[in-house]
């Protein structure tokens, strides 16, 4: 009760930061509640997210709830507006099995310019695809493989920074830094329709197990920043 206390209190302050484009608590709805609210100050220009099937389950704490990605068509729907140099993004999950060879977290739809994919690959590597502005330029930075079998069923907090003016990219695993590598693709960056824990493949068929990439896991708290947050924050 005094960690979700805690958390509450901190979530609250988070709120204001003005960076803050989405933030997901998971824990605002009512079961039978399709929206998921973005409770972030600058949720006038970002609406709410719409929850695709799931279900709601127990999450960090037991008055918490969260999304558990069970079917192959679960799914947490948003839109995203604008073009950013920077960006962050965070989320608590906790990983039931890595079924596909890429697990969605937060996938753009397609593939446009700017747009980004970032997942979990079947060996445990955390992943982000950054499209570039033509066609068949893309960047793929990978972690070292830092998920394995013995933190499946644990809360974890995944974060990656695509820092456009430091050209780097950085993935965290419970705050700690995991890699860091050099950025090419330049900026503008932009987030536009995207999904949680599935990717809407615009046109690809459907029966191609390479486009299947949803989630199997659950997740109770997602941000996004148009900013690169530094390893402190």
């Amino acid at each position: 009760a005094s960690r979700y206390k805690q958390w509450r209190a901190a979530s609250d302050q988070l709120n204001q930061d003005p960076s803050l484009l989405v933030h997901f608590e998971f824990d605002h709805a009512a079961p039978s509640d399709w929206r998921l609210r973005n409770v972030s100050g600058e949720s006038a220009a970002v609406p709410d997210g719409t929850i695709v099937g799931c279900q709601w389950i127990e999450g960090r704490w037991p008055t918490k709830p969260a999304l558990e990605f069970r079917a192959v068509s679960d799914r947490v729907r948003l839109s995203v507006p604008g073009e950013y140099e920077s960006l962050t993004l965070a989320a608590w999950v906790r990983v039931h099995g890595l079924d596909r060879q890429f697990n969605s977290l937060f996938m753009c739809d397609g593939f446009d310019a700017g747009t980004l994919h970032w997942l979990i690959r079947k060996d445990g590597v955390l992943g982000l695809t950054v499209i570039g502005s033509s066609a068949g330029k893309y960047q793929i930075v990978a972690s070292p493989s830092v998920l394995g079998l013995d933190q499946f069923g644990m809360w974890l907090h995944l974060a990656v920074v695509l820092d456009g003016s430091g050209k780097r990219v950085t993935h965290y695993v419970n705050g700690k830094r995991m890699s860091e590598k050099a950025l090419r693709i330049h900026s503008p960056f932009r987030i536009g329709t995207a999904e949680l824990g599935n990717w809407n493949a615009c046109g690809f068929p459907d029966n191609d197990p390479f486009m299947i990439r949803n989630f199997s896991g659950a997740m109770d708290e997602f941000c996004l920043f148009s900013r690169a947050l530094p390893d402190a924050e």
